[in-house]
C-alpha cells in the first residue's frame, strides 16, 4: 500500500551506529511513502536519505557516568528545545534510536507535552535498553513509554517477554548490510594487502572519550610489538567526523607499515582482514559475521569504570559472545586494555590462526541462523520496519 499523503516524521539517533540504522528506516518508510519529510538529529547517512537535521550529531554522542554528568545540563536543554520544536511542527511520527538516557528523557517529556497541548502522535524506539548486560530494572522505566519497541536481536523479544515487556524483532541493519555486501563482489584487494601478510584492524572506536582511552594503547602497541609482527600491516578505520583526529595522533608512528582509513568508504577492508582488535560496540558483530577473529577492548575513565563493574554482566556486554551464549571473543577491559595484553592475545590468535578461521566461520554461520536469515526470506529490516511505521501512522489516524 502506497500512500499519497505529505507526512513529516521526527527521528532522531546520536552515535555513528544509530545513524546507520536510521537511514535503514528512512529507506524502508520511503518504499511505502516517498513523499514523507524527515526532521530530527541525525549523521551523514541520514542526511543523504534526506533528513533535515536540527543539531550536530556529536552533541548527542556521550558516552560514560562522567562525561554524561559533564553535559546533564546540556543535554536537558536539548530535551527541552526538541520537544518545542516537535509540539510545533506536529509530526506523523516520533522515532529514536539508541541513545538510550537522551530518547528515554525525550519520551517522558513528550508525554508530558502531549498531555498539556492539542496534538500527540505515537512514539517508537528502536534498540532499547540492553538489560542482558547492563542492569534489568532499567526495564521499569521504558515500560508502556511508547507504542512500539524495536529489538535488533531475535532473542530479545523473549527477555522483554520475561519482564510483561512487548519488544518486537523486525530483522538487523548490521546483518543485511553484511549480506548485502558479501553478495555484491564488489570488493577487491588494494595495494597495501598482500596475501602473505597479515592484516591486522585496530578499530578505536568511534566517539571522542573512547579514541583517547583506546588508540594510545594501540600506538604502544604498534611501536612495542612490530619487531615480533614483521609480516603485520596495521590497519586503523575509523569514521569520516573521526578521521582528522586519527590521523593527527598517529604521527609518531608513521614510519611503521599502517594506514588510517574511513571505513565507510572502504568497506571492503573488514572482509580482506585477518584479524581485528575492535573497541566494544556492534563492530564486534560485524568482524564475526565477516569471519574475522577479533579481541573486543574498552577504556575509560576510573569513574565510569568502577560503576559499569557494578552494573555490566561482562558476560553479555559483547555481542557476539552474547549471541553465541559463550565466550568467542576475547574482551580485555579497563586495566585489561593495555598493549601488553593485547599482544599476548594477538599472538596467541596468529600462532592459531587457521584454527581461529574455521571456528569464526562456523560463528557467523550459528548468528545468522539464530537471526532467521538463513532459512526466513521475509526478515528483512528495511522493508519491515517501513511497513510497521506507515501501518501504525494508518492505524493511529483512524
Amino acid at each position: 500500500m502506497k500512500l499519497n499523503k505529505n507526512y513529516k516524521i521526527f527521528i532522531l539517533a546520536g552515535e555513528s551506529s544509530g545513524d546507520y540504522i536510521g537511514s535503514c528506516i528512512i529507506k524502508g518508510i520511503k518504499q511505502y511513502n516517498d513523499k514523507i519529510k524527515f526532521f530530527g538529529v541525525g549523521g551523514d547517512l541520514m542526511k543523504n536519505e534526506g533528513l533535515s537535521s536540527l543539531y550536530n550529531i556529536k552533541e548527542f554522542n556521550v558516552i560514560g557516568f562522567l562525561n554524561t554528568l559533564i553535559k546533564l545540563k546540556k543535554l536537558r536543554n536539548y530535551v527541552n528545545e526538541i520537544v518545542k520544536f516537535i509540539i510545533k511542527e506536529k509530526p506523523k511520527l516520533v522515532i529514536t534510536i539508541d541513545t538510550k538516557g537522551f530518547s528515554l528523557a525525550l519520551a517522558k517529556s513528550l508525554k508530558i507535552a502531549f498531555k498539556n497541548s492539542d496534538f500527540k502522535c505515537p512514539l517508537i524506539h528502536f534498540v532499547p535498553p540492553t538489560i542482558w548486560a547492563y542492569g534489568q530494572s532499567r526495564i521499569k522505566k521504558w515500560k508502556n513509554l511508547h507504542e512500539e519497541l524495536i529489538c535488533l536481536y531475535k532473542i530479545e523479544e523473549d527477555i522483554f517477554k520475561d519482564y510483561d515487556t512487548k519488544c518486537i524483532y523486525l530483522g538487523n541493519p548490521i546483518i543485511e548490510k553484511f549480506l548485502n555486501f558479501e553478495q555484491s563482489k564488489k570488493y577487491h584487494n588494494t595495494d597495501v594487502y598482500h596475501s602473505k601478510r597479515i592484516n591486522c584492524l585496530l578499530l578505536p572506536g568511534s566517539r571522542n572519550s573512547e579514541i583517547k582511552y583506546i588508540l594510545p594503547e594501540f600506538i604502544k602497541l604498534i611501536k612495542n610489538t612490530n619487531n615480533k609482527f614483521r609480516n603485520v600491516n596495521w590497519i586503523i578505520p575509523t569514521t569520516k567526523s573521526q578521521y582528522l583526529n586519527v590521523s593527527s595522533k598517529i604521527n609518531e608512528i608513521r614510519s611503521y607499515p599502517i594506514e588510517v582509513i574511513i571505513l565507510e568508504d572502504n568497506y571492503e577492508v573488514i572482509k580482506d582482514a585477518s584479524i581485528a582488535i575492535a573497541c566494544s560496540g556492534t563492530i564486534t558483530l560485524e568482524l564475526v559475521l565477516f569471519k574475522i577473529p577479533t579481541i573486543a577492548v574498552y577504556k575509560t575513565d576510573f569513574i565510569s569504570a568502577f560503576i559499569g563493574r557494578m552494573l555490566v554482566n561482562f558476560e553479555n556486554v559483547i555481542l557476539p559472545n552474547f549471541l553465541l551464549k559463550k565466550n568467542v571473543v576475547p574482551f580485555l577491559f579497563q586495566e585489561k586494555c593495555n598493549y601488553i595484553e593485547m599482544e599476548k592475545v594477538l599472538i596467541n590468535f596468529i600462532n592459531n590462526l587457521d584454527i581461529q578461521n574455521k571456528l569464526y566461520k562456523d560463528y557467523s554461520k550459528i548468528i545468522l541462523k539464530n537471526m532467521h536469515y538463513l532459512d526466513n526470506k521475509s526478515t528483512n529490516f528495511t522493508r519491515n520496519s517501513g511497513k510497521m511505521i506507515i501501518n501504525l501512522i494508518n492505524n493511529y489516524d483512524r
